[in-house]
């Protein structure tokens, strides 16, 4: 046998004919032909018809098509049938060929089939609507319908074969049966084509489609997925329990993708415990999760198998529980191991995944190398579209920018992509827009991340796992001037809390917010609230003390008797949890209202060393105007622009009164002893070299 052409052998042959041909041009002839030489000279042939670039492939395909189709129907019927069996899987199998089909010589059959470009190693693209066309829609269905018999007889039925049978109309309740089986052990791109040609076979559509919901959201595609599961639920009486608990699981995690978990609970609720089976534990998860007391574990008459799934389900029920109650010492732990349980299950959709909620709990608790290794885990299990791979994302990326490392963070988050139906997602997106660009003190950046937020604001509903995005919103609504913005998110979150009996563990990084909110907003009396609540805290949760310990110290600063051995404390507290930055901010607005000079650069100093290197204006080089933080360079440089202290304040989210305090400490710092003198010592720093807006 003449051995196939390749791609440079077919370039060759263009050439020969008098119509050279691109490299990607004889990569398609080399496909649609098999390297078929016959063949391929008929492509070169039909391609110098091609009027433009866009039309030769349509023209060589089509060729090629019409001489596959005149060739079949100058055969034999016998003959026809070898080729059709051996294109669809039977290959050269003389034996199978023989048994199945009339024909007196397969072999000779097969071998025409070859030699005129019918046949390849590969099976041929083109080749099945060239034989529909020759022998008819009919015939060739009853052709494949007797090959699937013999499959089903003989138990060779593989899935490329199946997959073939269906698209070409063969419809068998077992051949359903298979590709629906093949669907639940494939990947989520193959799993969601083997079950739409499952329904193609003859299956029941209200039977997979709860696995169609399924295989859709780990595509990443909700609103496909919702309509497969609001099928299943308007039907619930005539589908297996089995198949309706997987499409509430489904419609759960798809609720609580849109940020909407309390319909989580509300379908759970409708299902009924004795309905829930193997899904109690997932109900439990729920209920906590939406801010409902929790409700009591399965007894054991009622519990689910010791599956992967299962036990992992139960692990993370019981963590989340003991991470609400008094004491969630014992809560790491149990979380811990469902995130160990649940890499076998990376194809089942839950509402909530293992991995981000002890990622979650681990920042809630200051736990930052934890979280870290748990997201290096996690991120190479998961399919990359999946909801939860992308939230395990979003959360390596808050690690980083709550370590301070703001570069990194703001780096990693451009690469993400969020879906606009992933409101969970996009919530922590934003949040993290906002707390980076109120990090790095770019106030254009922060009306801007604060403008693009305002959906999610507007549609999210609060549960136990959306304190740490609500609460960087929420500081960002203080420093645009617009608060009111939050208030139903706050109220939400206070219910939420109120409802589970205030869990510290959860709760005091909400509380901090408070605190860092009130100091915006320049109301000591508004801190008060949330550094009590800290300080309950505090008694069993050595993060909690930390907090308190920085609230208390706040509280001094901003009543102006700062005591800078507390400040110092604190600030290192909250550094040794990885609240660098937050230490830093500290240490320095301490340092603006101290009167003793020597107490307000050992301030600065700490707040140095913790904040790290710390990017200045590009107006001047960083040597000269170094001796400034951050902040006092902004207000320097506006300064020297002859911008007002109101003017100042609005364009950096703070107000007037503490634009003097920067001012009063600038020229401290300096060694100003006039207005004048002061504007003459910046600009000689730098400061207003240019007419840049900052």
């Amino acid at each position: 046998m003449v051995s196939a052409l390749t791609k440079a052998d077919i370039a060759g042959v263009a050439v020969d004919r008098g119509r050279p041909i691109s490299v990607a041009l004889a990569g398609t002839i080399a496909t649609l032909t098999g390297g078929c030489s016959c063949t391929v000279e008929l492509a070169i042939d039909a391609a110098r018809r091609a009027d433009s670039d866009e039309s030769v492939t349509r023209i060589v395909t089509d060729a090629v098509r019409t001489h596959q189709t005149a060739r079949l129907r100058s055969m034999s019927s016998a003959e026809q049938d070898v080729l059709a069996l051996a294109h669809f899987g039977v290959g050269r199998d003389i034996e199978v060929l023989n048994d199945l089909t009339d024909a007196s010589d397969s072999a000779a059959a097969i071998d025409a089939g070859l030699e005129s470009g019918l046949l390849s190693a590969a099976p041929l693209p083109g080749f099945e609507l060239a034989l529909r066309e020759a022998l008819g829609s009919r015939r060739l269905g009853t052709i494949l319908t007797r090959l699937l018999e013999f499959r089903l007889g003989t138990d060779t039925l593989d899935t490329a074969t199946a997959t073939a049978l269906a698209r070409n109309g063969v419809t068998n309740p077992q051949l359903a049966d298979f590709l629906t089986a093949a669907g639940d052990a494939a990947d989520p791109d193959t799993a969601a084509s083997l079950y739409s040609l499952a329904v193609d076979a003859g299956g029941d559509a209200l039977h997979v489609a709860a696995r169609r919901a399924e295989a859709s959201v780990t595509r990443g595609d909700l609103d496909v997925a919702e309509q497969f599961c609001d099928t299943v639920l308007e039907q619930s009486d005539r589908v297996d329990l089995g198949e309706l608990r997987r499409a509430v699981r489904v419609s759960a995690a798809i609720a609580a993708e849109r940020g909407m978990s309390s319909r989580g609970h509300q379908l759970y609720e409708w299902l009924g415990r004795d309905r829930a089976g193997a899904d109690a534990d997932l109900a439990r998860t729920v209920s906590i999760v939406a801010g409902v007391a929790p409700i009591e574990a399965p007894t054991a008459s009622s519990a689910a198998p010791p599956t992967s799934a299962s036990a992992a389900a139960a692990l993370m029920a019981t963590g989340l529980s003991q991470s609400i109650s008094p004491d969630p010492a014992a809560a790491t732990n149990s979380l811990m191991r469902s995130v160990v349980l649940s890499g076998n299950t990376i194809g089942r959709v839950s509402p909530e995944d293992p991995a981000a909620v002890a990622m979650l709990f681990a920042l809630h608790n200051g736990d930052l190398a934890r979280a870290e290794s748990i997201a290096a885990q996690a991120s190479a299990a998961l399919p990359p579209r999946h909801p939860a791979s992308i939230r395990i994302a979003l959360l390596q990326v808050w690690t980083t920018m709550l370590a301070g490392d703001v570069a990194a963070a703001t780096s990693a988050l451009e690469s993400i992509r969020v879906p606009a139906s992933h409101i969970r997602n996009q919530l922590f997106l934003h949040a993290l827009r906002v707390g980076l660009a109120r990090r790095t003190g770019d106030a254009g950046s922060l009306l801007k991340a604060w403008d693009d937020a305002h959906y999610v604001i507007d549609t999210y509903s609060v549960d136990l796992l959306s304190f740490l995005p609500v609460g960087e919103l929420w500081l960002a609504a203080v420093r645009v001037g617009a608060p009111e913005r939050m208030s139903h998110l706050l109220a939400q979150a206070n219910s939420v809390v109120d409802a589970l009996n205030e869990p510290h563990a959860w709760a005091s990084a909400l509380h901090w917010y408070g605190v860092q909110a009130a100091i915006l907003a320049e109301r000591p009396p508004d801190l008060v609230p949330h550094a009590r609540a800290l300080a309950v805290a505090a008694e069993t949760n050595r993060y909690s003390a930390a907090l308190a310990g920085a609230g208390r110290a706040w509280l001094a600063v901003l009543q102006g008797n700062p005591d800078v051995a507390d400040v110092e404390s604190a600030a290192r507290s909250l550094a040794r949890f990885g609240l660098s930055w937050d230490g830093a901010r500290l240490a320095s607005e301490a340092a603006l209202r101290v009167a003793d000079t020597k107490a307000a650069t050992a301030l600065l100093q700490i707040a140095r060393s913790l904040r790290g290197p710390v990017p200045v204006p590009s107006t001047a080089t960083e040597d000269v105007k170094g001796s400034l933080s951050a902040r006092e360079s902004e207000v320097a440089e506006l300064l020297v622009l002859g911008v007002t202290y109101r003017e100042a304040g609005a364009r950096l989210y703070i107000s007037a009164k503490t634009v003097e305090h920067h001012v009063a400490r600038i020229r401290r710092r300096i060694g100003a002893g006039s207005r004048s003198e002061l504007l003459s010592m910046l600009r000689a720093m730098g400061y207003g070299a240019t007419s840049a807006e900052v």
